[in-house]
Order: C-alpha cells, then sequence, then structure tokens
C-alpha cells in the first residue's frame, strides 16, 4: 500500500514548461521594452491557478516587487496586478517563502511605491490567509 507512489503521467512535463515559461517572462521584466508585457505574461499565468506553476511564480515574486518601483506608469500598474494575481493564488504555505520578499518590499531602501504595494498585498493576504500571517507577525514586527 505505502511502497509505491502514485505518479501522474505528464505532470513532470507540465511543471517543466511551467518553470521554462514563468522562468523565461521573469527575466524579461527588466527590459525597458518587454516589461510590461511580461509582467501582464506572470499575471494570467498566476490568474489561471495552475498548480504546478505556483512555486516559480513565487520564486519570480523578488523580480515583480522591485518592478512596482518602476518609473512607467504602466509598468508599475502591471507589476502590481502581476503581484496581487500572485498572492491571490499562492497557497498558505507559501507565506514563509514570500517573508524575505515582503521584508525586502517594506524596508528602508525600498521606494515609496514598492512600499504601498507590499502593504497593500500584505493587508490582501491577511484577508485570505489570517492564520498563516498571524504565524509570520513576529518576523514582520521584529526589525
Amino acid at each position: 500500500f505505502w511502497s509505491r507512489p502514485v505518479l501522474c503521467p505528464g505532470a513532470g512535463a507540465m511543471s517543466a514548461a511551467a518553470k521554462s515559461e514563468v522562468e523565461a517572462l521573469a527575466a524579461k521584466i527588466a527590459d525597458k521594452k518587454d516589461g510590461q508585457a511580461a509582467l501582464e505574461g506572470l499575471a494570467k499565468i498566476a490568474a489561471a491557478g495552475a498548480p504546478e506553476a505556483e512555486p516559480f511564480l513565487v520564486a519570480a515574486v523578488p523580480q515583480v516587487l522591485e518592478a512596482t518601483g518602476d518609473k512607467s506608469k504602466a509598468v508599475k500598474d502591471a507589476a502590481v496586478a502581476a503581484m496581487k494575481a500572485i498572492f491571490e493564488t499562492v497557497s498558505p504555505f507559501a507565506i514563509e517563502i514570500l517573508m524575505p520578499s515582503i521584508l525586502t518590499g517594506l524596508g528602508v531602501k525600498a521606494k515609496p511605491p514598492t512600499k504601498e504595494a507590499t502593504l497593500n498585498l500584505l493587508e490582501g493576504l491577511a484577508a485570505r490567509a489570517p492564520k498563516s500571517v498571524g504565524h509570520t507577525l513576529v518576523t514582520l514586527a521584529m526589525p
């Protein structure tokens, strides 16, 4: 009964495809020409709610969060939309992994738009998963 794991045929291929797609879009975020389109692509992937893409979307959060401080309003808005889509679909168990990015977004060196976006996203995450955020309040409150 417990000796053999149940495997889904093709699950590894779906994960590999999601990984390559998310990583390719995350790499284009800093590009002036393709940044907005990359952020919109990440938002679409996150909104689709594909569980195989979630770990790779979480890994892309630092780049997306950095884009919330971009000078271009279109890029900034696309970054906020992508972050919102990621935070709405991410598992409550991923909050510990997201914590370094959240703390960076609230740090002294973060730009004011980045801080504002981080606080708004944290508010939405707290409304959706209050217990998970509650467990991390010590980390958020301490310097």
